[in-house]
């Protein structure tokens, strides 16, 4: 079983996608900064931790920066599965 069904494809190019428009704006966009603690306090959730882990072997790279996690953040928000986490 996955631990959130997404299609870590699909999820990858969202994830794309969010990242750029951060950067394009500056990382000045509503819910930022309240996406990175999101992202920080969900990485103790085992069923969050295995997907960040899947994601990053998928990727090849880990999320090491505040931009990268506020994109993943909002990926999994725009594909429905933040509630896969709680």
């Amino acid at each position: 079983m996955k631990a959130i069904n997404v299609n870590i494809q699909e999820f990858a190019e969202k994830f794309n996608q969010e990242y750029e428009f951060l950067y394009d704006n500056y990382d000045r966009v509503a819910g930022y900064d309240e996406a990175v603690k999101a992202f920080d306090e969900a990485c103790k959730n085992e069923k969050f931790a295995a997907f960040v882990g899947e994601f990053v072997k998928f990727r090849g790279d880990i999320i090491s920066s505040d931009r990268e996690a506020a994109a993943f953040m909002f990926a999994l928000e725009s594909m429905g599965a933040l509630e896969d986490v709680a």
